[in-house]
């Protein structure tokens, strides 16, 4: 093909819809659990509240609830993926061996939030910052400055008058891998994306970019500012008990279920429909996790063998199934 400005602004419009294609219909699940959120600055800042009002009888005077407001802020993060592309190959008609490639850094490009989101879960239960991709993910913090999953969130007794107490959103008294409940029906969610600028495509098609004087080669890439971070812990709970007996299973539930509020109500978790309450596991527990999830006839472990279940599987559609292989 001739290398001409008409030939490559055609050729690259291409290589446009070629992403565009993928990038609209590759599969991500991250905006299920997460929030997105727009970010208009380098960083952001959430003002989740510490403490929570309650509602009582009205005898006399209105009685006003302090409100304590535990700031937490997030940083925005540069990411991109660039290729570059021969000229020579363009002028060899080579060109099409090109658009696989495209098309994959569509699908990445979709994929990278939860890239993000689920390493970030990764490193929480690690406790350790978590290396995907050549991308560092720290461990989440949360606005009351413990790790995102921990066996000691504080909650307060605002209107009783006494001390914090302890709540866990973890069991890590297992051995196997971590599996996750998340309770996504809330407006608030338990993690968010925020994004300052979205997925940008740049492109260096012109004879007289730099890059085509010095190498000889044409270059495409996406690019973006935006970052993971964490709101409500209690709508997550993160377990690495053996997700093959389903009593685990309800016990984490139960659990989440159990979390109250500063004033001792019932937060509400796992309460929305099970079309926004997840499950979510590596693809080492798809398998049991479908089993438990979809079956008729109770959960079978890794190993083959009938766990210990009544005869009618009571957990089927309790929830939605999310598989990550960032949690791997």
């Amino acid at each position: 093909m001739e290398v001409s400005a008409a030939n490559l602004t055609a050729l690259f419009t291409n290589f446009d819809v070629v992403f565009n294609r993928a990038f609209e219909a590759a599969p991500s699940y991250y905006d299920k659990i997460a929030m997105v959120t727009k970010s208009a600055s380098r960083e952001t800042f959430y003002p989740w509240m510490g403490r929570t009002s309650q509602f009582r009888e009205w005898v006399g005077d209105r009685r006003l609830q302090a409100i304590e407001a535990k700031g937490y802020t997030l940083v925005n993060r540069k990411f991109e993926d660039s290729i570059a592309i021969s000229r020579d190959d363009i002028e060899d008609d080579q060109y099409g061996t090109f658009e696989p490639i495209i098309s994959d850094l569509g699908v990445m490009a979709k994929a990278f939030p939860n890239l993000l989101i689920f390493g970030m879960m990764k490193a929480a239960v690690a406790g350790s910052a978590q290396t995907i991709g050549g991308i560092n993910i720290p461990v989440p913090i949360c606005y009351d400055g413990l790790n995102f999953f921990s066996s000691s969130h504080p909650v307060g007794q605002l209107n009783e008058g006494g001390n914090d107490s302890t709540v866990s959103n973890i069991n890590s008294g297992g051995s196997g891998a971590y599996w996750f409940l998340i309770d996504g029906g809330r407006a608030v969610r338990p993690f968010l994306y925020q994004e300052r600028r979205p997925m940008t495509v740049t492109r260096m098609n012109t004879l007289t970019d730099e890059a085509v004087w010095s190498r000889d080669e044409f270059r495409y890439g996406v690019d973006c500012r935006s970052n993971a971070g964490v709101a409500f812990w209690q709508l997550a709970y993160a377990s690495n008990q053996d997700l093959s007996n389903p009593a685990n299973f309800g016990s984490a539930i139960a659990a989440m279920r159990s979390i109250k509020n500063d004033n001792g109500l019932p937060f509400g978790a796992w309460s929305s429909p099970a079309s926004q309450r997840f499950l979510v596991v590596p693809p080492s527990l798809e398998e049991v996790a479908r089993q438990l999830l979809f079956g008729d006839f109770g959960a079978i472990n890794v190993a083959g063998t009938v766990a210990s279940v009544p005869g009618s599987n009571i957990y089927k559609g309790e929830c939605q199934l999310i598989v990550s292989e960032y949690l791997a």
